[in-house]
């Protein structure tokens, strides 16, 4: 009798034991559903993150290219060979880069409007500092003594 007691109760701790072992594996099946909800979880962010940052790198190629374009249009300008329409694109933009690209082009058409005119008052200096010397050189002519010799010669002759 003592042995089917002791039986009994060796039964009844390992059915403790069994029910201990039950819920632990429970507990381990619960973690594991949750670890593979927070896996798939975080490959869909991960992807998404992914193709966040390839748009956000392509944005950036996009935007430093046209900066590059304004870099460029920096050194024509330099060169003397800028011409407006290549910021056309860039002054499209509705951001700092495009108001700086329209800035640079309103700004370089005001410098050539400004060297044209300085062209043509250049020209006209010219002009007048050649009519100036022609009435120096007339002048000059007209108060030798040869040509005053001439001048009363002419008007012996005449009257």
């Amino acid at each position: 009798m003592q042995k089917v007691q002791i039986m009994n109760e060796l039964i009844k701790q390992l059915l403790v034991e069994i029910e201990g072992l039950k819920q632990k594996l429970l507990e381990q099946e619960n973690e594991i559903s949750d670890l593979e909800i927070l896996l798939e979880t975080t490959t869909e962010h991960s992807t998404n993150i992914e193709a966040e940052l390839h748009e956000k790198n392509e944005q950036m190629s996009r935007y430093l290219q046209q900066v590059y374009c304004i870099t460029n249009a920096a050194a024509a300008v330099e060169a003397g060979t800028f011409e407006s329409h290549t910021l056309n694109e860039v002054a499209q933009r509705s951001d700092e880069l495009g108001r700086l690209a329209r800035v640079f082009q309103r700004m370089t058409e005001q410098i050539k409007a400004r060297e044209e005119k300085l062209k043509q008052q250049v020209e006209q200096l010219k002009i007048e500092i050649d009519q100036f010397k022609r009435v120096q050189q007339v002048s000059e002519i007209t108060k030798t003594d040869s040509f005053q010799q001439l001048k009363q010669k002419v008007k012996q002759l005449k009257g």
